[in-house]
């Protein structure tokens, strides 16, 4: 046995996928664990598989049923300790709030018997659209947490105009987040043991 704690990144389709080497790259040198990324299909078209391969210990991608005694849902489940979803789309929030399991990874959050973490990021139009508070509010309600995201400028090329957007916090507060979860389903699993 490890001490090493096994955490999983939930990664799906966002321009904010741009950010997530960097994050993977913090979290190994700040918390001793067993790091694996859990790719939907539509992150695949962000990023590649093999550029997250250099910051992770393991990457998921893909549903190909040739993987799945390694990637079998529950399988993931009982491998992990912790699971964060970053970016989070609306998308994916919406399929979560659902209970639906479109993709390996909102499967994965449906078999999670362990604390599952959304960092929504979206346009600001859609984090105000009252289904996308209404998807928030109902995976709050069933036990999931949800970040509140951290408002960032760009430029938008396609809009040729600085715009605000809810994004990913930094780095550090991501890891703070991660160690605080770790640490209390560790008192939470101490206790029923």
């Amino acid at each position: 046995m490890t001490d090493k704690k096994r955490i999983l990144i939930g990664v799906t389709g966002s321009v904010d996928i741009t950010l997530l080497p960097s994050c993977l790259k913090t979290i190994k040198s700040r918390i001793d664990c067993q790091l694996t990324v859990i790719m939907t299909p539509q992150a695949t078209s962000f990023i590649a598989p093999e550029t997250l391969r250099l910051f992770a210990d393991r990457v998921i991608a893909g549903d190909r049923p040739v993987d799945w005694p390694t990637d079998k849902p529950s399988k993931i489940v009982d491998d992990h300790d912790v699971l964060a979803v970053m970016p989070a789309t609306a998308n994916t929030l919406a399929a979560v709030a659902q209970g639906s399991a479109p993709n390996r990874l909102t499967t994965v959050i449906l078999a999670a018997n362990f604390p599952v973490i959304f960092f929504p990021v979206m346009g600001a139009v859609m984090w105000k659209k009252p289904a996308v508070v209404r998807n928030v509010e109902q995976i709050r309600a069933d036990g999931y947490e949800v970040i509140e995201p951290v408002w960032h400028e760009n430029y938008d090329a396609a809009l040729q105009k600085i715009v605000g957007h809810p994004s990913l916090p930094d780095n550090e507060t991501i890891v703070k987040i991660l160690q605080e979860r770790l640490k209390r389903q560790v008192l939470m699993t101490g206790q029923a043991g």
